[in-house]
């Protein structure tokens, strides 16, 4: 009768306990720990009182006793699986952080760029090989958003609740490198107009400069006032010369 007791008071009171409570895990895992060890105590407390207790009798424990507390603590495994639940969450805890810090990292240097990007010269030269310089910068955050992004999807997989705000920072990550790139081809289409028109205005400084040299030889040349026909055949001279 007292065999029965003692298997009820460890079914009752250790096992069960467990069931209503495990879907509660991802929210108190610490205090479910300490529940487990307080219970495994408990039942590993009965088995040292009942062979301390048989062992006054100078007799062993009972197989039956033997095979309850043994069934008990099999079930109350529960202990461990709760500590590898922890160290699982721990590590997926160290993985976020170390996605968010590249996150960071990335943001901070895409905003550095856009506000290079943004930036006003008038040194066409030096805005050409800056252009250059900062697009190859974005295409090696390109490059680090485009692992991150593969790297954060299979770990939301595998970690749920933990993925979900690195996804929401990879998407904002993702409108920021967007920005970027409409600037940078902005800016890139300005130069190129820039660079056009400069060639025009050069063009043009070059005729005028050489049509300023031909002025000066026409004022300081001779000019013969003969005849009507002959200053209409200069007239028409010059006119050719300066064409």
């Amino acid at each position: 009768m007292k065999n029965r007791q003692l298997y009820l008071y460890i079914h009752k009171k250790c096992v069960p306990y467990w069931v209503p409570i495990l879907s509660c895990f991802a929210f108190f895992p610490q205090t479910l720990l300490a529940e487990a060890t307080s219970h495994r105590e408990s039942i590993e407390k009965i088995a040292e009182e009942q062979k301390n207790k048989y062992l006054g009798l100078y007799t062993i424990l009972p197989s039956e006793i033997s095979l309850q507390l043994a069934e008990a603590a099999l079930d109350l495994k529960i202990h461990d699986q709760i500590q590898e639940k922890i160290q699982e969450i721990e590590q997926g805890k160290a993985i976020s952080q170390e996605f968010g810090r590249q996150i960071q990292k990335v943001a901070k240097d895409l905003t550095t760029i856009l506000t290079k990007l943004k930036a006003k010269t008038d040194n066409l030269l030096q805005a050409k090989t800056d252009q250059k310089i900062l697009g190859e910068e974005l295409d090696g955050c390109n490059s680090k958003l485009m692992e991150l992004d593969a790297a954060v999807q299979t770990f939301s997989e595998q970690h749920g609740q933990l993925g979900k705000p690195l996804a929401k920072k990879i998407g904002k990550l993702m409108e920021l490198h967007q920005q970027t790139i409409r600037q940078a081809e902005n800016r890139l289409s300005k130069l190129n107009q820039a660079s056009s028109h400069l060639e025009e205005y050069n063009e043009m400084l070059e005729s005028i400069l050489k049509w300023i040299e031909k002025a000066k030889v026409l004022v300081h040349g001779n000019i013969a006032w003969n005849s009507a026909s002959q200053l209409r055949e200069q007239y028409i001279l010059h006119q050719i010369y300066f064409r």
